[in-house]
């Protein structure tokens, strides 16, 4: 997958040019997964300290992880964050920093994850290992394969597809990931990853999902979205692509969601076949 990244520098004196790496983002617009890390053990950048300046520092990468907590529970939920995340924003930031922090100029690059690529950029250029957060794929796997799919079938973001919609029905309000649209809704899309540890969490969201689906299979509903409102027809279709459970971890909220899914009349598509859900949408749109 592709993601782009700036590395971040403390840079006492402008002027003299020298400086150190203490962190990395990184992030992807395909995957929605924005990611910052500062090194651990920062005696490098003390040395160098003679302004007393690196609080500056710390409090800039606080800020960032802000807005990207801010942006990821957009992801997830029916919050609105204040900045959309993406690489014109990274551009930004460089672009805007040039003093006592400083981020590298934003380079693309190619890897299985943000950690994966936070790895990479730690091990090659801050030389301060960190331990990885997790090993299992989040909904972000999910997003991206079907990103990737409405792009190879032509649909174009902003007209057909739009992201992070949200769904109103006469008593229920719910987030979902994309939505198809060509004057009315012809499929609503939902990402999610069987592979996550809380897994009671999760079923329990399964199922508030399940309850907006089932009355907007009868009643219909509308979605908001920021170029206006759309229709949602009582046969809209409905679809979810999911990062399927790992075959060595449990994974009861599957188990529920299967069944969800079952009693919805909702195709489960498993990420890596989410050109399916792609076609279907083609289909719906009209060649």
């Amino acid at each position: 997958m592709r993601y782009i990244y700036s590395v971040i520098r403390f840079v006492p004196d402008p002027a003299r040019g020298e400086f150190v790496n203490v962190g990395a983002i990184v992030g992807s617009e395909e995957s929605s997964e924005w990611q910052v890390r500062q090194i651990e053990n920062p005696v490098r950048a003390r040395a160098l300290d003679e302004n007393t300046s690196l609080d500056a520092v710390w409090s800039f990468i606080d800020r960032l992880g802000v807005e990207i907590d801010d942006f990821e529970r957009s992801v997830h939920s029916l919050f609105k964050a204040e900045e959309e995340l993406s690489e014109e924003w990274l551009w930004r930031l460089h672009s805007d920093h040039q003093n006592i922090v400083q981020l590298s100029t934003p380079a693309p690059m190619v890897a299985g994850s943000a950690d994966d690529a936070l790895e990479r950029i730690f091990d090659l250029m801050i030389l301060d290992p960190a331990v990885r957060r997790h090993t299992f794929a989040n909904k972000h796997t999910a997003l991206a394969a079907l990103r990737r799919a409405y792009r190879e079938f032509d649909i174009s973001k902003g007209t057909e597809l739009r992201e992070r919609v949200v769904l109103h029905t006469p008593h229920h309000t719910e987030r979902f990931d994309f939505a198809i649209t060509n004057g009315r809704v012809v499929q609503l899309a939902q990402a999610w990853s069987f592979q996550v540890p809380h897994q009671a969490a999760l079923a329990e969201q399964v199922k508030a999902w399940g309850w907006t689906v089932q009355e907007a299979q009868r009643d219909g509903g509308t979605i908001s979205t920021p170029g206006g409102d759309f229709d949602v027809s009582a046969d809209v279709d409905f679809e979810v692509v999911y990062v399927p459970a790992l075959p060595t971890k449990p994974a009861p909220a599957f188990i529920d969601a299967e069944h969800v899914f079952d009693q919805l009349g909702v195709s489960a598509t498993p990420h890596d076949q989410a050109h399916d859900v792609a076609q279907r949408a083609r289909s719906l749109l009209g060649h």
